[in-house]
């Protein structure tokens, strides 16, 4: 293994919080990982001064005021670095962070709901701040903070869950409920889709399914017969042993699965109905709708008094009712009269609250 990319690994160690920098941990990790024998600690002394200079040359007007930026700590009988935004190495360059960009930015077709724009305006802003840190000082903070940055829940088994969708193969999910006290059931599935959502709370990942009984040997895959399951609550996914012939239709979008959806979960009675909304001409939310859109079937329709009226074509299920309790003093549903009701009783009981 070639100096530099014994130091881009060691430097990669550092940046993981959870691992702790000694010479046991790397010499172990490095046997491990990379089959290499015989990390003397003359050699890992020698890689920790080399990461010193990489940082000090990187990020000399920091070295100057806080002193080296990698330490050794006698409580804990390890190596840091001083903060959690400095690395002797970039992750990738600016050239590359560009070139990513401009990948993503050119099949922006794999994403939904402007994911795409919003991955590659971030590649390009980390970009150009790690070419700005180049002429200036280091802030103390970071400039740039990503929504929902880390780990998104139930990430660890997309990798053998995608391998079955391309496969087109039935798998066996073994599912357990959101209660302590349920208990584990295995459901056969095929699996069409994986979809990320941001519920609010946390940002987690979904499978999109059609349900299989253990007697079928052809299966015919519609968009009325799948199935959604959150990944965190999935605890294994194997493929099941007995594979039916499956038929899919050359049109089969599992995406149009959510095309009536406000959110993610489809309504119990997976019918859309016309939604007549009214707002005031001079509201804020008028001007954000009209560039962001609530929903792709949204229609303003102009009217002669001082509001407008919005036509939607949604499946009314607890987001909905959120959504327009969220914003009940910018925009009023007029229309169907069972969404007006189940809107009134949601303000009355948040009233009573905060009686």
């Amino acid at each position: 293994m070639l100096a530099t990319d014994r130091l881009k690994i060691l430097n990669g160690l550092f940046l993981q919080k959870a691992f702790a920098v000694n010479l046991a941990g790397v010499s172990s990790f490095l046997l491990d990982e990379h089959d290499m024998a015989g990390y003397s600690e003359r050699t890992f002394n020698r890689d920790i001064r080399e990461l010193k200079e990489l940082l000090k040359s990187r990020y000399p007007t920091l070295q100057d005021r806080d002193g080296e930026l990698l330490r050794f700590s006698r409580a804990t009988g390890n190596y840091n670095y001083v903060r959690d935004d400095i690395s002797a190495f970039p992750t990738f360059s600016d050239r590359e962070l560009n070139q990513i960009a401009s990948s993503i930015e050119a099949n922006k077709h794999l994403f939904s709901g402007g994911a795409g724009e919003g991955v590659v305006n971030k590649l390009r802003a980390i970009a150009l701040e790690n070419t700005l840190s180049q002429y200036h000082e280091v802030l103390p903070w970071s400039a740039i903070e990503l929504v929902k940055d880390g780990a998104r829940s139930g990430s660890d088994l997309m990798p053998i869950i995608l391998e079955n969708i391309y496969a087109k193969r039935v798998v066996t999910f073994t599912h357990q409920g959101l209660s302590t006290h349920s208990k584990q059931k295995q459901i056969l599935g095929f699996p069409v889709l994986l979809k990320e959502y941001n519920n609010g709370w946390y940002t987690g990942w979904y499978v999109l399914f059609q349900p299989v009984d253990k007697s079928e040997t052809h299966l015919q895959i519609a968009l009325d017969k799948l199935q959604l399951f959150a990944l965190d609550r999935i605890v294994h996914v194997i493929p099941a042993q007995e594979q039916p012939r499956v038929r899919i239709h050359p049109d089969f979008r599992p995406t149009d699965y959510f095309k009536d959806c406000l959110g993610l979960f489809r309504s119990k009675s997976l019918q859309a109905n016309p939604i007549r909304c009214q707002l005031a001409k001079d509201s804020w939310m008028l001007n954000y709708i009209e560039k962001y859109p609530i929903h792709a079937s949204q229609e303003i329709m102009p009217t002669y008094d001082a509001a407008v009226v919005v036509n939607l074509h949604l499946e009314i299920d607890q987001e909905v009712e959120n959504f327009f309790l969220r914003y009940a003093q910018e925009i009023r549903v007029l229309e169907p009269k069972e969404l007006v009701d189940q809107i009134k009783k949601g303000l009355k009981r948040g009233q009573e609250v905060y009686n």
